[in-house]
């Protein structure tokens, strides 16, 4: 009975409906289903966006948000210095099937036979975390750093809002519980020393919160415990990756180098990073 329930799970696996994704190069130009390596250019930046509304009818469909636009200011400021991509994913899954089912490894892998060295996930709130995944799971995929901006690491309380069924899923997995579940189940699983990681924390309107993600959780205990660094902005949640402002400090965060930080580094800076 057993093998007929490992060759079952396997099946299940093998069968899984893939979650529909987009990527594309929006800058120094637009390639649609391309990659076009700037002459000398080193580094990549993969922009990843979080969660948002829709109808029932486009959850499965993957879209680009306007942060991720050629004519978008984060975009212009990182075009300065590396030539940036557009990662879109359909929401129609928990975050592990998304990092799982999409096609966001392969189109890593892309990058890297393009000749990339340094290869820059950004992610935004949920995109964050999918990208959290993909570089724990697959150390070796060719990433380089991950930037989480605004991702709620230990969940958000405000992840209870009314969406269409097939995008519950989604929802729940980025609620306190989905995320603590989460974290037990992943519990041996860490960020890999060999990939720089950066929480961007935003406090907005002298609140411990973007307004969405509290900053405890934006720089969740379990990646302090990790030494993982944190760059504070003031900002809301929607706004970070919007402004002109905040381009300059992400850009900045891609930039510059972003090793762990020790012990008493963490604890010198929590105060300064969540507040009292």
């Amino acid at each position: 009975m057993l093998p007929s329930l490992s060759l079952l799970c396997v099946l299940t696996l093998l069968t899984a409906p893939p979650v529909e994704s987009k990527f594309e190069q929006v800058a120094p130009e637009t390639v649609a289903g391309h990659v076009r390596r700037s002459p000398d250019q080193t580094r990549a930046v993969v922009l990843i966006h979080g969660f948002h509304f829709c109808s029932a009818q486009g959850v499965p469909r993957a879209e680009f948000r306007p942060w991720q636009k050629p004519e978008a200011p984060l975009v212009r400021e990182l075009a300065r210095e590396a030539d940036v991509f557009a990662f879109a994913y359909g929401q129609d899954a928990p975050l592990s099937k998304i990092a799982e089912r999409s096609r966001l490894a392969e189109d890593i892998a892309r990058l890297r036979e393009a000749g990339y060295r340094d290869i820059v996930l950004v992610g935004h709130s949920a995109g964050g975390l999918i990208a959290r995944l993909l570089v724990e799971d697959h150390p070796a995929c060719g990433v380089t750093k991950v930037v989480e901006v605004c991702s709620p690491n230990a969940g958000c309380s405000l992840a209870v809002v009314t969406v269409p069924r097939n995008q519950q899923d989604f929802l729940a997995s980025l609620t306190p519980a989905g995320r603590q579940l989460a974290l037990k189940e992943r519990a041996k699983v860490h960020v890999p020393a060999s990939v720089q990681f950066v929480c961007v924390v935003a406090r907005w309107a002298g609140y411990n919160s973007d307004g969405v993600v509290p900053c405890s959780s934006q720089w969740s205990i379990d990646l302090r415990d990790q030494g993982i660094p944190a760059i504070t902005v003031r900002a809301n949640h929607r706004e970070v990756v919007r402004s002109s402002r905040t381009a300059e400090v992400l850009a900045r965060v891609v930039r510059d180098d972003q090793p762990r930080w020790s012990p008493d580094h963490v604890r010198q800076a929590r105060k300064e990073v969540l507040g009292r």
